[in-house]
């Protein structure tokens, strides 16, 4: 996650630099008149620049956490394999920033990922959905 940061923060930048381009160059045409297209490229580099501020204060933020050997608890950066109604499914445990549902990412701050921190290998862990209660059986963590 720490290297598509600084990705997109170096394509924000290289963006941000062909827009200020293109403002100037509509500055300096005959076509100076038309504000409303001056306007809008000066409202897309506010864009671009909040976005780059806002990335830049993720990647100060951010913190780099080594894979190392399996922990016997769940915490951010596990890979936990649990069964749940006779399911066996296999979630990563993530910030908010990574979670991605569809890839099984899931923040340490939703419902799943609060109760299966500390959690270890053997665990039965519940969780409410709704009215529903699922019962997780921590079957591995690694």
């Amino acid at each position: 996650m720490y290297l598509e940061l600084k990705e997109k923060l170096l394509k924000l930048k290289k963006t941000k630099k062909e827009f200020v381009k293109n403002l100037e160059q509509a500055r300096l045409s005959d076509v100076s008149e038309d504000t409303d297209a001056i306007n809008a490229v000066t409202s897309e580099i506010q864009n671009i620049d909040e976005e780059i501020s806002e990335t830049k204060e993720m990647i100060s933020n951010a913190k780099i956490i080594k894979k190392t050997s399996c922990k016997s608890k769940i915490q951010i950066g596990s890979e936990v394999k649990a069964r749940a109604n006779g399911k066996v499914v296999t979630y990563t445990i993530v910030s908010n920033v990574e979670a991605d549902p569809l890839k099984n990412k899931i923040s340490d701050n939703s419902p799943v990922g609060r109760a299966f921190i500390r959690a270890k290998k053997g665990d039965i862990v519940e969780i409410e959905v709704g009215e529903k209660k699922i019962k997780y059986e921590i079957l591995d963590v690694c």
